[in-house]
């Protein structure tokens, strides 16, 4: 008489197998995103399936481990496996949520709400994208809620110079540069205008950036503005992006020194330096004097030098 082998459970195996291929689907997902260009539309909605597979496989997990405590069955090592992978997959996205669970619900920043940057050269977005208008007053009163340290930038330098500082944060911040128009003054008076990219680091969603600066010959407003392309809600990136460029700017305007400044150093130091040979000349004359007043000087004899000594005698 042969004894049969107890059953393992089929769910515990489905479990692990779909672990494995969620798992691998976002993987797969996420490098061909990141750096060979799919398509961000298609890339979401394999992102989509990858998670969803993967808190179905932890689901199915956790039954077929329920049911083999309860009958003894074989197959715990399949049904551990797939809870395993359903939670690796899904605990990335959670903990992210959980950490910007506060933010609003929104993906276009500005730090001029009432006037917001235009985009031009990026405004042609894909079916399926947000529009590039600015989504108008909610977004303004959420944005001021949760971004109020967002503000023009004021900088004491003409437009001219501001734009050329805002050239070099954007190179430090290694940002796509799409299109880039200097400001005008005068007559036709125009602002400047900056359009640019970014890619989020982890993903790699691409972000549409538009920068305007204005002003006059000794002023400038910098205003910038961030949005995402797909999606309702940034997780606060575009927020942190304004951040970064707004403190690069200001380091660059500290270590830089306006147009003014340098003039007023250039014209002290020839004053300096003329004075410093004016000294060098003073003192040249009046050593040339002291020289001239010894050479006139009389030589005198040893004994003209010695005073002369008495003929004592004591008598």
């Amino acid at each position: 008489m042969t004894l049969e082998a107890p059953q393992t459970v089929r769910s515990a195996g489905w479990s692990s197998r779909l672990g494995l291929f969620s798992v691998a689907l976002l993987l797969v997902t996420l490098v061909l995103h990141r750096f060979f260009s799919l398509p961000t539309p298609l890339a979401i909605n394999l992102f989509l399936t990858g998670l969803a597979g993967a808190g179905l496989a932890l689901l199915i997990g956790v039954a077929a481990l329920a049911r083999i405590w309860f009958t003894g069955q074989p197959g715990a090592g399949g049904a551990a496996l797939g809870i395993v992978m359903g939670l690796s997959a899904l605990a990335g996205p959670a903990s992210v949520v959980l950490a910007h669970h506060d933010l609003p619900w929104i993906s276009d920043v500005t730090t001029d709400t009432a006037n917001p940057p235009a985009f031009s050269a990026l405004a042609a977005r894909a079916q399926g994208a947000n529009s590039a208008t600015y989504p108008g007053r909610k977004s303004a009163q959420l944005q001021a809620q949760a971004y109020p340290d967002l503000r023009t930038l004021l900088l004491d330098r003409s437009p001219e110079e501001a734009f050329d500082l805002v050239e070099e944060a954007l190179r430090r911040l290694r940002w796509h540069v799409i299109v880039e128009e200097p400001p005008i003054l005068g007559k036709d008076a125009a602002p400047g205008i900056i359009e640019a990219t970014e890619q989020t680091l982890l993903v790699g969603f691409t972000d549409d950036i538009v920068i305007r600066i204005t002003g006059d010959a000794t002023s400038a407003r910098v205003d910038a503005r961030s949005a995402s392309r797909y999606g309702s809600f940034d997780f606060g990136e575009n927020a942190q992006r304004l951040r970064r460029f707004l403190a690069e700017v200001r380091a660059r305007a500290e270590v830089t020194p306006s147009a003014a400044a340098a003039a007023a150093a250039k014209k002290k130091k020839p004053g300096k330096a003329a004075a410093r040979e004016l000294l060098k000349r003073q003192k040249g004359r009046d050593q040339q004097k002291a020289e001239s007043r010894n050479a006139r000087r009389p030589s005198r004899s040893g004994a003209q030098r010695a005073p002369a000594q008495k003929d004592w005698r004591p008598w």
